[in-house]
């Protein structure tokens, strides 16, 4: 501390004395004056100079683009293929496990040893539905391309690649299923574009079940072909080099005529609505105002236009954050982005914000929105955003890659050759009234969409004031507010119906304890769960993997501990009581005796109604959900909120069955404990067993 005080000092001290800073003061003939206080003007916009990029075009239309920098002796190589989108129907995600699939084997290669020979060489691979990445030292640039033409020109489509990728999609969606931006994005996407336009198609757990391993090679005989595609070389390569390789793996390819897709015609919605997406118990609002706009990437708006959009929300010193983090402190932080596309491009403007604040959020950003529209920016506003875009500019040109890109989108969408190298000098001269006509064109306020997943009884009701609420699904289906066939039951009701299809009241009484197996596969490990309730009394459990107990829980009806790897803990307050309802087979006869439980109404989730019960805990919430039709528990959500954060873990119940007189569910899917969900299948069932008293031992 004290050296850094010490140099301070020396510096002041520099300043004092230094003539050319006297001279200065002297000119401004004031004691007073601060030279700090003026910003410097603007100089005029550096000369961008990089390096440039050779292309060529195969026979078969494939073009290939070089951008030689023999800085470091790597090398990567690019195929892009430039289809237009297609609607994939009751399919919607083949095209993208299609892309998946060939780096699976080809007819000459199996998986692994296409694997092998990759990492034998030190390189890195992948592709993907438009193509491949490959990227290595420049010496094996022969052997790569090589090797990454034969995958996607030779794929083999293994049976048994296909269903570990279509495991890993399918997984990856039931982890994003829960999640309020994943939510935010689909409905978004939905409403937008609708979904009769492949930039409204989602891709669900029922449309990936739908694929089958011919709908892949079928996408891939009909449209992977080089008339539409772009082979781009970056780094230690001469253009004689690229251009032998390409010939040598790509000239044979044989090109093919595809249809162009007639595509839906996507307009912005006529006025501004809102729509809700409900998720219980979110104590937190994921908020999006956005709308499809007509922003092409060879238009003249462009660059102005994205001066516009860093100003109000592309950068952290943007107005949306500078408004509803630091002035308001709504959120930790919001961006708004304006996607230029070939086809139709997209606003949003996207946070995350408490509950209590999501009306007064969404009316901010309604604000800076109009203001720009209707308010000149000053010019000191203005230079600081350019400065920051020449900034980014300036920095993305360090990656020879950026050189490539900028090649690709010339030559995709035409842009004019120089539009690079001038694009600072087209930057400064972007002017306040340019920003004014950009935000009065593409900030569309009053024709946006207001999308809101949130909590709906906390949230729901405060935006009434920026249009009618339509509430929707987590997939962007209107859930359109009738008459509730279901009947109105009480608490009571509702825990005695279930009791009741269980195996009824005196068959559940007579029921003195229950143990299971069940079994769970999570990436190729065995996972074992093993329960012994005594029931209403007491409760073990433990969990085994690799042939290992990992942990344990024992409860003898009074207290309680923890064994994980063999160190003993013994269990909290909290944790005994939530023992004691665990001691329960049936969670209606716990409820029954529990205070604070209530029946928090009816929801719709993925096709079903339910009855919700709620009970608080502390910092949890627990929901209990029961079908109104089968007055089975469907599912059980656990909702635990620290640090203003939430956290979900959901036990899923599937395909009860009768074990003795009784239902009892043969799966258990759990939610949000680990990255994917774990379902686990009932192996055995003892129902009022021979007990073992060690189970329950505490010492």
């Amino acid at each position: 501390m004290k050296k850094i005080i010490f140099l301070i000092f020396l510096g002041a001290l520099f300043m004092q004395c230094s003539p050319k800073v006297n001279k200065d003061l002297n000119k401004k003939d004031s004691a007073n004056f601060d030279f700090r206080s003026v910003a410097p003007a603007p100089k005029p916009a550096p000369e961008v100079k990089f390096g440039d990029y050779d292309i060529f075009t195969l026979e078969n239309g494939l073009k290939v683009i070089v951008v030689e920098n023999n800085k470091v002796p790597k090398v990567s190589m690019r195929l892009f293929l430039d289809r237009k989108p297609i609607l994939e129907g009751n399919k919607a995600g083949y095209i993208e496990l299609t892309g998946e699939m060939l780096s699976r084997g080809s007819k000459d290669k199996t998986k692994a040893q296409l694997d092998e020979e990759i990492d034998f060489l030190g390189a890195y691979f992948s592709t993907f539905s438009k193509g491949f990445y490959m990227s290595g030292l420049s010496k094996y640039a022969d052997q790569m391309l090589g090797l990454a033409a034969d995958a996607v020109l030779n794929p083999a489509f293994p049976e048994s690649e296909f269903e570990k990728v279509k495991t890993q999609r399918l997984s990856a969606l039931a982890s994003a299923k829960d999640d309020p931006n994943s939510i935010s994005s689909n409905v978004s996407a939905v409403l937008n574009y609708g979904k009769g336009h492949p930039y409204g198609e989602l891709v669900t757990e029922e449309t990936v079940n739908n694929i089958t391993l011919d709908d892949c090679k079928n996408y891939y005989n009909n449209y992977f072909n080089p008339s539409d595609g772009y082979l781009v070389f970056v780094g230690d390569i001469s253009d004689e080099m690229a251009k032998k390789l390409a010939e040598k793996y790509f000239g044979e390819w044989e090109p093919k005529l595809i249809p162009a897709p007639e595509l839906p015609k996507v307009t912005v919605p006529d006025k501004a609505s809102v729509d809700f997406v409900p998720k219980r118990g979110a104590v937190q609002s994921v908020l999006a105002v956005t709308y499809p706009v007509d922003l092409k990437p060879n238009s003249n708006d462009l660059i102005k236009a994205r001066v516009m959009n860093t100003l109000l929300g592309g950068f952290f010193r943007s107005r949306l954050n500078q408004n509803l983090r630091e002035d308001h402190a709504y959120t930790y932080g919001i961006r708004s982005s304006l996607r230029d596309d070939d086809i139709i491009g997209e606003f949003i403007a996207r946070a995350s914000v408490r509950n209590e604040v999501t009306d007064s959020a969404v009316y901010q950003i309604m604000y800076e929105m109009n203001k720009l529209r209707n308010e000149k920016v000053s010019e000191k506003e203005l230079n600081l955003v350019k400065s920051v875009m020449t900034g980014n500019f300036g920095r993305a040109l360090e990656d020879p890659s950026t050189i490539a890109n900028f090649a690709l989108k010339t030559e995709r969408f035409n842009l004019p050759k120089n539009f690079y190298h001038d694009y600072l000098k087209n930057l400064a001269a972007v002017s306040a009234d340019d920003i004014m006509m950009m935000a009065k064109k593409y900030l569309l306020p009053d024709n946006s969409n207001i999308v809101v997943v949130g909590d709906k009884n906390s949230v729901a009701d405060k935006l009434n004031s920026f249009g009618k609420v339509r509430f929707f699904d987590n997939y962007g289906n209107e859930i359109i507010e009738k008459e509730s066939t279901s009947e109105k039951l009480s608490l009571n009701d509702i825990l005695e119906k279930n009791m009741e299809v269980l195996g009824g009241h005196d068959k559940l009484k007579s029921i003195k304890s229950v143990e299971s197996e069940y079994s769970a596969n999570v990436q190729g490990m065995e996972i074992k769960l093993w329960e012994l309730k005594e029931n209403g009394k007491r409760a073990a459990m433990k969990i085994n993997m690799m042939g290992q107990t990992v942990q344990e829980q024992r409860f003898d009806g009074t207290k309680g501990i923890q064994i994980t790897q063999g160190q003993k803990k013994p269990l909290t307050d909290d944790e005994i009581k939530d023992s004691k309802s665990e001691t329960y087979v049936f969670p209606a006869c716990d409820l029954k005796h529990q205070e604070g439980i209530k029946v928090a109404g009816n929801e719709t989730v993925d096709g079903n109604d339910y009855y919700i019960v709620e009970q608080k805990l502390n910092d949890k919430t627990v929901l209990y959900y029961f079908n109104t039709k089968t007055y089975l528990l469907d599912m059980i959500e656990n909702i635990v909120t620290a640090n203003g954060k939430q956290q979900k873990v959901s036990q899923k119940f599937a395909e009860y069955k009768d074990h003795d007189g009784v239902l009892l569910p043969e799966k258990i899917i759990l939610v949000g404990a680990m990255p994917m969900p774990v379902e686990f299948k009932l192996l055995k069932v003892v129902v009022n067993g021979d007990i073992d008293e060690n189970a329950f031992k505490l010492d």
